[in-house]
């Protein structure tokens, strides 16, 4: 109980520490995301009049999927630091230093849904309703959320004793967004190379965000692609989890 208070105060903290003091306060959350969005809208929509598939406009193409990418990516750049950020707890035995990874989640959640209600209103602007289709975002965030756990570990971890890590983390955040199909579309993939980009668990995340907001069908139309994202992020989740644990006892010796 005394631990789940000191994570809910973190992450209280880490969301003051960003906003407060600022003239935009929250608003800052939902500004930094909608001027990449902005720029993808202007290059994309206005400039090489992209559209998604079956005539979707690009915008909520995008922005449906550019939603659940923005918070993995928020909540890993986050938990690549937040070890080193929170020293004073980590080299103190008592406190389970494996939950700051989960305090950047739930400090990144707060302006993710901020940025959904954003979406939702774009939506709702292009006459587009989810239905209760729209109630698989939870299964969806759920699944941003293993995912962002697993790799958190391992950054949050790994990052203690080598800080190239959180240098080169945006450089591998940028190659990753690029193989993922947010800006671009699978039908694009040759047929035969397709199946392969099951093997990106940010593929099914992204899919699933557009299935319960943009389509409104079944995440598990395609049962293989959700089959192999849960074996990769369960496998993932397991690994991380090992990592920390494996070097939390050495943290004190380099902190």
């Amino acid at each position: 109980m005394a631990s789940r208070r000191v994570m809910l105060s973190l992450a209280v903290r880490g969301f003051q520490s960003r906003y407060i003091g600022t003239g935009g306060g929250i608003i800052w959350s939902i500004v930094h995301p909608l001027a990449t969005v902005f720029v993808f809208w202007v290059v994309f929509s206005l400039g090489f009049k992209s559209e998604g598939p079956k005539g979707v406009p690009f915008v909520l193409y995008f922005m449906t999927a550019f939603l659940p990418w923005h918070f993995v990516n928020e909540v890993l750049n986050a938990s690549a630091s937040t070890v080193l950020a929170n020293r004073h707890l980590a080299t103190k035995m008592v406190f389970p230093t494996e939950t700051l990874p989960i305090v950047e989640i739930m400090t990144a959640t707060v302006g993710h849904l901020v940025l959904l209600a954003f979406t939702m209103l774009l939506l709702f602007m292009h006459g587009i309703i989810p239905g209760l289709g729209g109630l698989q975002i939870i299964y969806a965030y759920m699944c941003a959320v293993v995912l962002s756990l697993g790799l958190g570990w391992v950054v949050a971890a790994t990052n203690v004793f080598h800080r190239d890590i959180n240098q080169s983390l945006p450089t591998v955040l940028n190659f990753w967004f690029w193989m993922t199909p947010i800006v671009w579309s699978i039908d694009m993939v040759p047929v035969k190379w397709q199946p392969f980009l099951m093997l990106n668990p940010m593929f099914h995340i992204v899919e699933s965000y557009r299935s319960a907001l943009l389509y409104s069908h079944p995440v598990w139309l395609d049962m293989s692609q959700l089959l192999v994202f849960w074996t990769i992020a369960l496998l993932i989740g397991i690994s991380g989890a090992y990592v920390f644990l494996r070097l939390k006892p050495e943290f004190a010796d380099v902190l």
